[in-house]
């Protein structure tokens, strides 16, 4: 099989969007003056099925020939130059770093941030909850030989105390092994997307400081968290050496992550993206796209959470319908659906462009996940439609 390339994929797909039908309007599609827009059919349904927009294939290659046609989707040659450097700079700016770097994956981002960060300390401090912790088959502790300690069990957030307490232990005794670096997940999908406290977060970021402790956040979701607390990524990401954020939860690319910090460690960390084999012969096809949503996500972002608290609170005054928000939580939120057919109720739904995760197994109802596809509507509208899709 012959490599992808920036002219064969075009070619392909170019031919693909002449064959198929026209792309429903993107959230966000403005490429400024005198660029080609993507040809516009019926609105975007809006999704409460995931973090982002779930683009299908053929949006996802309409939209890489949309923006090839206005100049933003250049080749890269292993992970320099082209989209993947704009990409970079343009995520270094969002988040106040000197420099950003693409990552194949966010487990790698996390793992090569935490190895760097601790140095020769290899004892690192974690949330118990944390998909490094949880989810990523033990890979810190097997190939970088560093000690994870976990914190807050259960809770989204732990206290400075807890911090404390964990570097004091670490080095009593007559073997001490102090803490090289602290990781913190914002926000914790283990818990339902609920945001790690920031005031304590400021603390445990000052503490870091007084004691040469690095900070390491997993903002793979944070632009979520910042839209539903009104901080702004930046803001968070200044009580931290390295921040990782996703290029597929929020900003719809195929695949990828973004580590950003400091200029130098940045630098030092794409030595090891080479040594961990990550670095790609290309990657323009996902920097492009993850760049393009992120141009005005933040305003986006602000204007779905508004709508999003509206029609939360119209559809808790339905007399079957029950909506439950987690305390501190993000963009998940629970709707019990009291009598009927769930999976009517849904297609109803769907008929009328507004698209459901499937039931959940837990309770009779939806985990609905908020993304900028409430831009599209009204609170009041959409309050009236999931009304009229009720069983009667």
């Amino acid at each position: 099989m012959r490599p992808l390339t920036r002219r064969s994929f075009f070619r392909t797909s170019s031919a693909c969007a002449v064959l198929g039908a026209t792309l429903p309007a993107l959230p966000g599609l403005s490429l400024g003056a005198g660029a080609t827009s993507v040809p516009a059919a019926d609105p975007r349904p809006v999704s409460f099925a995931d973090d982002g927009l779930r683009l299908s294939t053929g949006e996802y290659a309409r939209l890489l020939v949309t923006l090839e046609q206005a100049g933003k989707a250049g080749a890269d040659t292993y992970l320099m130059g082209g989209a993947v450097e704009a990409m970079e700079q343009q995520f270094a700016r969002a988040l106040g770093k000197e420099r950003a770097l693409f990552i194949p994956t966010g487990t790698l981002a996390n793992h090569l941030a935490l190895r760097r960060l601790a140095g020769s300390r290899t004892r690192v401090l974690v949330p118990a909850e944390s998909h490094i912790y949880c989810d990523s088959a033990d890979c810190v502790q097997a190939l970088s030989h560093l000690n994870l300690v976990p914190l807050g069990e259960g809770r989204a957030t732990f206290t400075v105390q807890e911090v404390q307490a964990a570097c004091q232990r670490a080095t009593a005794g007559p073997f001490p092994t102090p803490i090289g670096a602290l990781s913190i997940e914002c926000p914790v999908r283990r818990r339902d997307g609920a945001v790690f406290d920031f005031a304590e977060l400021q603390r445990i970021a000052a503490y870091a400081r007084s004691s040469d402790l690095k900070l390491h956040l997993d903002g793979a979701r944070l632009f979520l968290a910042a839209a539903w607390t009104g901080i702004p990524p930046a803001t968070y990401a200044a009580l931290f050496d390295t921040v990782y954020v996703s290029l597929y939860k929020c900003f719809n690319a195929g695949s990828g992550a973004v580590l950003a910090g400091s200029r130098e460690l940045i630098e030092a960390i794409s030595h090891d993206r080479k040594l961990f084999g990550g670095s790609l012969l290309s990657a323009w096809p996902f920097a492009a796209v993850a760049a393009h949503y992120l141009d005005g996500y933040w305003e986006r972002s602000l204007r779905a959470v508004a709508v999003a608290r509206e029609l939360l609170a119209l559809l808790a005054k339905q007399p079957r319908l029950r909506v439950e928000s987690i305390p501190s939580g993000s963009n998940i939120h629970k709707l019990l659906v009291q009598g009927g057919n769930l999976e009517s109720f849904q297609a109803a739904l769907k008929a009328q462009g507004v698209l459901l995760p499937r039931p959940s197994r837990a309770f009779a109802g939806f985990e609905l996940r908020i993304n900028e596809s409430l831009c599209n509507e009204s609170a009041p509208r959409l309050a009236k439609l999931f009304a009229q899709a009720l069983p009667a």
